[in-house]
Formats: C-alpha cells, structure tokens, sequence
C-alpha cells in the first residue's frame, strides 16, 4: 500500500512541475487537476477549477472566425483512442488572453480497462505560430514593400493562367531614379522611393490583381479579365500618380510595358517576356525626357531652397563665359565652362538647408558636410547623358594649383582647365557676395586676394586672364 501511494504521489508529483500544461479530467468530465502551466494558459486556479466542467475551462476555437476546431479530449471520450489538436486551435483564457496551441489528449484507463477519465497535454505555441507566419509570409512578399516576391508571382502565374481568367494582362514597371536617389541621397531614400511607388500601385489595383517586386527596381503586376486597353489605362494611372510622388529633390517615374494573353492557347511566358520588352523599350525611348525632367528638379530644388545659391550660380556662369573668351577659348568649350560654372555647386542639394544659409557661420561637422558636395555634385552630373562632360570640371573645382586643395589633392595641370577657370570665377563671387554679408569684400580687394593666391590656390595664368578680363569688361582698375 505504501509502495503504491509512493508511485501515485512521485507520478502527481511530475505532473504538477512538467514544463507543459498537464489536464486531468475525471469520468464525468469535470476537472480533476491542473498543473501550474495549465493554470497560468487558462486563467483558472487549481481550487477554482476542481469539479467543474472542463470545458468552461478549456475554451477552444478556430484561428479563423467561421470555422470550427476538433474537441480532443471530446473524442477520447467517444473513441477511447489518444488524439491530436489540429493546427490551428486558439484557447481563450479566463481573462481573455488567447494562446495558440499544440496538444495531445490520451485516454485514462482503470485497472479493468474501462475508461477512467482524460489526461490533455498542451503547450503555448504562439511565438512559434508568429515566427511561422512571419517565415511563410516572407518567403512570398518583399521585406521592403510588402508586395509579392517574384516566386510568389512565378507561382501565381500559372494558377491563373485559365481560360476563366482571359483576357490575362501584365504590366511591367522600371523606377527610373532609383540609381540616381541612391547614389545622391543613399539608400534609405531609395527605399523610400520604392514603398512610394508600391502604395501607388496597390492604391489604383484591384483585390485579385498580383502586385510583385520583381527585381531591385522592377515591379511587376499580374491582371486577371483585363484586356490590353484596360491594361493600358491602368498603366497611365499609374504612371501619373507615381510622377507626383517626390523623394527629397528626385521627382519619381515609371517606364511601363505590357503586353495581354487573348487566347488559351497563348503562352502566358510570352507575355510576360513581351511585357517586359516592351518595358525596356519605353524605358529607352523615354530616357532623355525623364533625364531632363530629373535633372532639372534637382536643380530648381537647391535654388529655391537658396535664392543666394541661385544667383551666385548665374554669375559665375557668366564670369566663366566672360573668362573663356578672354583665354580665347574655342566656342563649345566656353559654353561647356559656362554650363559648368552654373552647376558647380549643385551637389550642395544633399545640405540641411540651414547649412546653405548659414554663410561661413558653420560648426566643423558642417563643413565636412559643406567639403563633400564636390563628390556629390560628380555623381549627379555622371549620371545624366547630357551633363557627363561637366562632371570632372565640377569634382575638383576645389582643388588648388599647389595641391592643397580638395577631394583629391590634384596640382597643377591635373586640374582640369574647366575647374580651374570655375574656382577663379566661384571665388570672386564668394568674396565680393559674401555668403554671411558680413565679409564682403569690394571687387578691387577681392581681385587683389585672387592676385595674391596667384600660384597657390589659382593657376597663374588663369589669374592673368581673369585681371585682364575686368579691365577689357570695365571693371575697377586692379
């Protein structure tokens, strides 16, 4: 008897102090027992639970509103076999917390075999559940705009590709300025750029259209019953809608292609090969538009932030023509300095604005922004067709003949001739205009501080153009 008791207790003993929620239900089906784990999953303690029945306490119910879920410990008692929860039950605590779960329930048996009562084991799987989901959802969406990912996209065009479905239309999209963003405002705001453009898409589509991201900056959209002009209207939608989004000074744009299945017997990887053609061909022919449009949005953003910046680019363009003329400079090379004395500063769109009002006033952190515009206005003009040719002049409009200078030290004749016309024309302007107002110097000192630079800063050929070049104008006597 004592052996007995002792193997009982040792047994009650590891149910109460398993890591699982351990239920024990008599005959009847009333509580008999709960552990502490049971007890803290079902809000109900041991004294409160006894002789109730068990399922005031142990309330399940399916994920999904609607639906119902198997009883467990319901059909041991109808089989007298061990059973299983399936995936998808949801027990609700006394105090409303809901758990998901996995459990087991197996039969009780007395010692003449007849059916005794239940014994549930059950486990918290709610973090499990999330990581599950959170796994499954990202191997079918993009982590960045939350659209489909190209493999969910692969898969879903063969599922609809059905004849209910005809006509099927796809539209391909390119972001245009993605590079452009991520080169002069980092990726960050290109990611930004992106979710713009997915909103835009998921704004104007409708709830059985496949939206995807199809590459860094391709997106892609699947159209069940769209026939081609329904598609093309969808795209002009689009396209509109994405070109009012603004990221910082980037104004956004998307190429689009598409192309439409009419038939069964068309291949729907056709179609989408031919969408993505004709993607790549209005991408092309609309290159020098959208690179225009860009450009110009850059420009006209960094002077509205500063008027002050606005004019001292108008001038030094216009100082850089009169220099080009008096070194006799061939025609298309004064216009291309001219060009390039107005853009020289156009990396300084990357600045807080209040640096750019800020004059001289500026803290060191500020200048090490202020020192990097060069680079940044280099990547800027690098990137457009039209403006290639400007941009080594603009990267070392800072460099001095004596190799001082910056961002890379360059000396002499290293400089480009463009830059070293530019830094002449820039620092007179920044003298005689002073950023601050409050070191403005007269066009003779000014003229005079460049004389004396004459073989450090400047090239001293430059400088002699430059004093010839005001006496010619007539300008102050130097």
């Amino acid at each position: 008897m004592e052996t007995h008791f002792y193997e009982r207790n040792k047994y009650f003993q590891m149910l109460l102090s398993i890591g699982d929620g351990i239920m024990v239900i008599d005959r009847n089906k009333n509580i008999e027992m709960l552990n502490a784990v049971a007890c803290r999953l079902t809000g109900w303690q041991p004294e409160e639970a006894a002789g109730i029945h068990y399922k005031e306490v142990f309330v399940l119910s399916h994920e999904q509103e609607g639906f119902t879920v198997d009883d467990p410990i319901e059909k041991v008692f109808l089989t007298g076999e061990p059973q299983e929860l399936g995936n998808h039950a949801i027990l609700t605590s006394k105090n409303g917390v809901k758990f998901h779960l996995e459990d087991s329930a197996a039969p009780i048996k007395d010692d003449k075999g007849s059916l005794a009562g239940v014994v549930l084991v059950f486990r918290d799987v709610t973090e499990k559940k999330a990581q599950r989901n959170k796994i499954e959802y990202m191997s079918f969406h993009d982590s960045l705009t939350g659209l489909y990912n190209r493999r969910f996209f692969e898969e879903e065009l063969h599922r609809i590709d059905t004849e209910r479905n005809l006509p099927i239309s796809i539209l391909m999209g390119d972001a245009n300025s993605l590079k452009l963003t991520n080169d002069i405002f980092g990726h960050t705001a290109g990611d930004m750029l992106l979710e713009r453009i997915a909103k835009v898409m998921q704004s104007l589509c409708r709830a059985d259209d496949i939206i995807a991201r199809w590459g860094g900056d391709e997106f892609v959209l699947l159209l069940p019953k769209t026939d081609s002009e329904e598609a093309k209207r969808i795209a002009e939608r689009i396209k509109k809608q994405v070109s009012v989004q603004q990221i910082r000074a980037i104004n956004c744009s998307l190429s689009i292609g598409h192309d439409t299945k009419s038939v069964l017997s068309e291949d729907i990887i056709r179609t989408l090969s031919n969408a993505e053609a004709n993607m790549y061909s209005t991408k092309t022919l609309e290159r020098n538009g959208v690179q225009d449009r860009e450009l110009d949005a850059i420009i006209n953003s960094l002077f509205n932030i500063s008027e002050q910046e606005s004019q001292h680019a108008i001038r030094v363009s216009s100082l850089c023509q009169k220099l080009g003329r008096t070194l006799q400079l061939p025609e298309s090379d004064i216009q291309m300095v001219m060009e390039a004395g107005r853009l020289h500063d156009i990396g300084k769109i990357v600045l807080n604005p209040e640096i750019l009002k800020n004059g001289y006033q500026l803290s060191p952190t500020e200048w090490i922004e202020i020192y990097q515009h060069p680079v940044v206005g280099y990547r800027i003009l690098n990137y457009f067709d039209g403006t290639l040719e400007l941009a080594e002049a603009v990267l070392s409009h800072h460099e001095h003949w004596d190799g001082s200078g910056y961002p890379k030290g360059l000396s002499g004749e290293k400089i480009p001739l463009s830059a070293r016309i530019i830094a002449v024309a820039e620092s007179y302007d920044r003298m005689v205009y002073a950023p601050d107002g409050m070191n403005t110097k007269s066009s003779k000192d000014a003229i005079h501080e460049i004389r004396r630079c004459a073989g450090t800063q400047f090239d001293p050929n430059i400088v002699a153009g430059f004093v010839n070049c005001f006496r010619a104008d007539g300008g102050p006597d130097c």
